[in-house]
């Protein structure tokens, strides 16, 4: 490939990045951490009961007990099981979800907020959702733009493919590792960004197929990805859930009933859906119908359906690694750092090439580490607060960037040992709240991970640190040597005249 096409590839490259480098950043770290979304769930209530399955029973006590509390109206009632994700009975509502134990009886009041700004924030960037949908499935394009011209710029693509410099003032050995990062998983890249800009850009692409094949009818689209709801003669009474759901190990006994839903709830067309996750399947699941007596009906045909409405029901579980465990999610997770620390090199790199404005390299550390910072005090904020967790986030946010801009010395070592201390006293204050049941599956399986990054950061600003005393002690002797010796020169001079 030509000089020019290469110029212009990184210069594109280059712009693109810098430009949307916040946003590419909050997306990206927002996105690796909500790969564990389920169990930040389990997280933020770790003493709930948990169970590995559950009888029909129990569930239609759950859900009778539920309906009995909760006699609002509802298009849709909701039963997550234990053989899901999450390892607890939840029954629900359009507007409110309660956990239940393994006798049937309600516990507790279902309460994720600050999963759900983790989530919010990657998906819309805690913007109105259809604004920031659209905005973030941009970014996913925008990422498919990098992988390719970055791969397109690099000179010596084969020859520097294992190469990583060391020494010197550690920019060609941060260049290189972006290279690599960029270059070694530029396929997981490159699925990361086309899902993400499908989730967006999906009633986009409904218009357009509508207009271009079914005259505008967007209802014919929707009809082919998903399976329309089944005619039957009007139903009434209340829907027999545990007759469904007992019906499933005849009927699908090597799939894990996910969640059921009972859809048009008090309505004559009301039915129930049952959703099992297929094995060795990437679809997010097949749909099993019943009446509302509990009869069963069919299948929606999502896991045997054509290979596009396949392959769009496959978007969910390829774009979180929801789809191997965790042994699939821990993969993303690491991926997922690769990707947000292209994110973070690019710009250094950047400002490196303009030698480190100060104002601007310590605005670019505050967003990178006091977006670390931000969201573990609004997960303390959670455990006493019942206001928005947007609003804490955006207001610590904007905080970081006011002391950034007024205390000099908050360089990147600070901000990164800011970092850690701040998930280390979510650590403390987490034990202080929740006791005992800090112990437990639920809580260690994400706090051993914090305490590890707590070690890291703090660990790794004071190596920062020393360098950069060591640094400042190195030029201090240099001037200090080359003022002696014009000194002694000067004296030289002095006594030959």
């Amino acid at each position: 490939m030509d000089k020019i096409t290469k110029q212009n590839a990184l210069n594109a490259h280059t712009w693109v990045g810098v430009f949307l480098s916040v946003l590419l950043f909050l997306v990206c770290l927002s996105g690796t951490i909500a790969v564990f979304h389920f169990e930040f769930e389990r997280w933020e209530q770790p003493h709930i009961t948990e169970m590995e399955n559950v009888s029909p029973e129990v569930v239609e006590k759950a859900m009778d007990s539920f309906l009995s509390r909760h006699t609002e109206e509802s298009h849709h009632l909701f039963v997550v099981f234990p053989t899901s994700d999450i390892p607890r009975l939840v029954v629900e509502n359009d507007h409110v979800a309660y956990f239940a134990d393994n006798e049937g009886n309600l516990i507790e009041k279902e309460s994720v907020s600050f999963t759900q700004m983790l989530v919010d924030l990657h998906l819309y960037l805690n913007l109105p959702h259809s604004w920031g949908m659209i905005l973030v499935s941009a970014l996913g394009a925008v990422i498919c733009t990098l992988v390719i011209t970055g791969i397109i710029a690099h000179k010596r693509i084969t020859k520097d493919a294992f190469k990583l410099r060391r020494g010197g003032n550690g920019q060609q050995a941060q260049i290189d590792l972006h290279n690599r990062f960029g270059l070694w998983a530029s396929p997981f890249h490159l699925v990361i960004g086309i899902t993400g800009t499908y989730f967006g850009l999906a009633g986009i692409i409904l218009i357009v197929i509508a207009t271009l094949n079914y005259g505008g009818d967007r209802d014919a689209v929707v009809d082919q990805i998903f399976t329309p709801d089944p005619v039957l003669a009007p139903q009434e009474g209340k829907p027999a859930i545990g007759k469904a759901f007992a019906q499933m190990e005849t009927l699908a006994p090597e799939k894990s009933p996910i969640f059921l839903t009972v859809h048009e709830v008090g309505e004559p067309e009301q039915f129930i859906e049952i959703y099992a996750k297929a094995p060795n399947r990437m679809i997010y699941a097949e749909g099993y119908r019943f009446d509302t007596a509990g009869n069963y009906i069919g299948v929606a045909g999502y896991e045997n359906g054509e290979w596009g409405k396949q392959l769009l029901w496959s978007m969910y579980r390829l774009h979180f690694g929801d789809f191997a465990g965790l042994a699939s999610k821990w993969l993303y997770f690491v991926l997922g750092v690769m990707l947000t620390m292209l994110c973070v090199s690019g710009m250094e790199i950047w400002l490196s090439k303009k030698a480190h404005p100060p104002l601007a390299s310590r605005l670019w550390y505050a967003t990178v580490w006091g977006s670390v910072s931000a969201l573990a005090f609004t997960a303390i904020a959670d455990m006493f607060f019942t206001g928005s967790l947007v609003a804490v986030f955006w207001c610590l946010m904007l905080l970081n960037t006011g002391v950034t801009v007024a205390v000099k010395s908050l360089t990147k070592p600070m901000w990164l040992l800011i970092s850690g201390l701040s998930v280390l006293m979510l650590l403390v204050t987490y034990v202080a709240v929740h006791g005992s049941a800090t112990f437990t599956i639920a809580s260690l399986q994400l706090n051993i991970p914090m305490a590890v990054y707590v070690i890291w950061s703090v660990y790794r600003a004071r190596t920062l640190i020393k360098r950069a005393s060591t640094e400042q002690a190195k030029v201090k002797k240099d001037k200090t040597g080359s003022a002696g010796q014009a000194s002694q020169g000067n004296s030289a001079e002095g006594a030959s005249a």
